[in-house]
């Protein structure tokens, strides 16, 4: 099989689990999910938002039998569920008004609407795994601990990024603590879906961690550059919902004892409406007194580190270490 064919089979997974609701609100669930006008899940909208799903299903042909893939899929498929809810959910709160090169849901059907279809699509992931017949009843809530679990981890992660979006100051290493729940415990989640937990789990981490690693790297190149070439509008709408991003967060994290500068960053993300000075006041900070230089010295350990996990798991799983190099394509 190919990447493909095993969605198709997790669209026809969630078909199956919405094939008895209102319609008005399953169009509004297709409309979130799927290609426009199509019953399909786009590729673009999988790299987007569902990068840890993506290597799964790449993962999975050389390492699974035939009494797994249903578990896997399943699990998969209420994973792309939850996170979809997620999804709607963020949006709303950040006031985004078009994603993935189309009007998202509130902008379409209002708030009201969209955070329903939300809540709709937490229920119908554990729905999803309840009702699949292929998989034993004891597995079924196996998969359904490990799922609530993941779930509870994902909300905590939400809760402390809100709860720190309203601190006056920040601190960096909280940051990343969210950014670690909300990018590597659903890989945690995916490993145990597989067979030869603690070897899949192992490498599942790895990906894990490098996609952390992604977006320290992603965070630093396109919110801010050297060159004030960075993405303005993106920027400030992080900064207008209070979000302390990983380059922004790490200013805080070097004037942390410079009450001026400390006044004038909580200042600026206290504000209603931002100017251009404002920016250019966090630019400056960002390029003075080598700060990232030593961003970018982070970002290094970070590499160092992962290469150092992917040269272990070489060593120790050799079947194993062509898979992970894959995945990091």
């Amino acid at each position: 099989m190919n990447l493909s064919k095993h969605l198709e089979q997790i669209v026809i997974n969630i078909e199956n689990t919405t094939k008895d609701i209102d319609q008005g609100l399953k169009d509004m669930i297709s409309y979130q999910i799927y290609e426009t006008n199509q019953i399909k899940i786009e590729n673009s909208y999988l790299d987007l938002n569902f990068k840890e799903i993506k290597n799964a299903l790449n993962f999975i042909d050389a390492h699974i039998n035939k009494t797994t893939y249903s578990k896997i899929i399943t699990g998969l498929s209420a994973l792309f569920l939850f996170k979809s809810g997620i999804i709607v959910h963020d949006e709303i709160g950040s006031g985004t008004p078009n994603s993935n090169g189309k009007d998202t849901l509130w902008w379409k059907w209002g708030p009201a609407q969209a955070i329903n279809v939300g809540d709709s699509l937490y229920s119908l992931s554990r729905l999803l795994i309840i009702n699949d017949k292929n998989i034993e009843e004891n597995e079924i809530l196996n998969i359904l601990n490990k799922f609530d679990k993941l779930n509870t981890n994902i909300f905590k992660s939400k809760f402390l990024e809100l709860q720190n979006s309203e601190q006056y100051k920040i601190n960096f290493d909280n940051i990343v603590s969210i950014y670690e729940l909300k990018e590597i415990e659903p890989y945690l989640y995916i490993s145990e879906l597989f067979d030869n937990t603690n070897l899949i789990k192992s490498i599942f981490k790895t990906i894990g961690e490098i996609n952390l690693y992604e977006m320290h790297e992603y965070a630093f190149k396109n919110l801010l550059s050297e060159n004030l070439n960075y993405n303005f509008s993106k920027l400030e709408n992080e900064i207008l919902n209070k979000k302390k991003i990983l380059p922004i967060a790490y200013v805080f994290k070097e004037y942390e004892n410079d009450l001026e500068h400390v006044k004038k960053l909580g200042t600026i993300y206290m504000k209603r409406m931002l100017e251009n000075n404002d920016i250019k006041l966090l630019h400056e900070l960002f390029y003075s007194n080598k700060i990232s230089k030593k961003y970018t010295n982070h970002i290094q350990k970070l590499k160092t580190k992962l290469e150092k996990l992917i040269s272990q798991n070489n060593k120790t799983n050799n079947d194993l270490s062509i898979n992970i190099q894959s995945l990091l394509q």
